[in-house]
């Protein structure tokens, strides 16, 4: 059985993205904080950078984004949140090698980003976007069903297993296998849109 909670309340929630167009909404900086640094962090590490390095583009990226979220508009077809991070990250990287001289890969950086539009980002990017959003989003959705009905979801959409198996496992019809998964389905849909609004990408994740 769902703990009960009208999608509409959902729904009426605002995203994320427009939470901290609010600088005095710590509560959505603290959960912006916690997504998406450590993806910026990674990234940093993947180019090279020390710890302490990585610490601090990513200080500088959350600065920026702070500073212009408010003109940010999320039109996919123009350009995506997670390509717009991705473009604020790499910008903040191309200024630290530009500053530390260090490397042809710092020079290459730098020419790269002179332009002043979006670019789309690279597959790795977007993957450990995705999971990070999936991730955050499962967290969220959890405490809002039985446990009975969570296993349900987590065998046959996390762990692709079929109905019938989980019926039998969970000793319990196959039909109410499906009302599960549908259920919370919907629930981690509403709850991806809030966290990224970039749903079609996040969704037909598996976790590992």
């Amino acid at each position: 059985m769902v703990i009960s909670q009208s999608g509409s309340a959902l729904q009426t929630r605002p995203s994320l993205l427009l939470r901290i167009r609010n600088g005095q909404d710590a509560d959505a900086w603290h959960l912006f904080v916690e997504l998406y640094a450590p993806l910026v962090i990674r990234h940093c590490r993947r180019r090279g950078l020390q710890d302490a390095d990585s610490t601090d583009v990513t200080q500088e990226v959350l600065i920026e984004v702070a500073r212009t979220i408010r003109k940010f508009d999320y039109q996919p077809e123009r350009g995506r949140f997670r390509d717009w991070l991705w473009t604020i990250t790499n910008r903040k990287l191309a200024q630290f090698f530009s500053r530390q001289n260090r490397n042809q890969a710092g020079t290459q950086a730098v020419e790269l980003l002179d332009g002043h539009g979006i670019m789309t980002c690279e597959p790795q990017w977007s993957a450990e976007f995705d999971a990070e959003v999936l991730r955050v989003a499962l967290a969220h959705a959890r405490p809002h069903f039985e446990p009975t009905t969570w296993r349900a979801f987590e065998l046959a959409w996390l762990e692709s297993s079929s109905a019938a198996a989980v019926a039998i496992e969970l000793g319990i019809p196959i039909e109410t296998v499906y009302v599960a998964k549908s259920r919370v389905l919907k629930r981690l849909e509403e709850e991806v849109q809030i966290l990224a609004e970039d749903l079609p990408h996040v969704l037909p994740l598996r976790l590992p």
